[in-house]
């Protein structure tokens, strides 16, 4: 499967509409009184708000035609996944009471991710 243009432009504008959302949301995350507030915190300002503002931008230049939005995009999704692993796998053992849906969204997230990062990664067909 290569990359196709139409594809491209449907993914960021996803991207950029999910990165948004995600950034509006975000201080209402950090300020919920849930377990783990201190990593919850540490993780959202150390490793979510930059993954969240770098898939912004990547999602924006790739609306624009940006070839270098391909490579923000990476860098945006490996940040997502290496943050949401961990903090995932740590959130999955420390939170008994939701971890029957922390077990399936988890993996689901996981796999969206890691799809995604695979699509951004393929060449692009000249």
């Amino acid at each position: 499967m290569h990359p196709t243009p139409a594809l491209d432009r449907g993914l960021a504008a996803v991207g950029l509409s999910l990165n948004v959302i995600g950034l509006l949301v975000l201080p209402f995350w950090l300020a919920l009184d849930a377990p783990l507030a201190t990593a919850r915190l540490v993780v959202g300002l150390a490793a979510v708000l930059p993954a969240l503002v770098l898939g912004v931008v990547a999602s924006a230049a790739l609306l624009a035609r940006r070839r270098w939005g391909r490579i923000v995009a990476i860098v945006a999704l490996s940040i997502a996944l290496a943050t949401a692993l961990g903090y995932g796998i740590v959130w999955l053992v420390l939170v008994p009471q939701l971890r029957p849906i922390s077990a399936v969204a988890l993996p689901l997230l996981w796999l969206l991710q890691l799809l995604l990062l695979i699509y951004w990664s393929l060449p692009r067909k000249r």
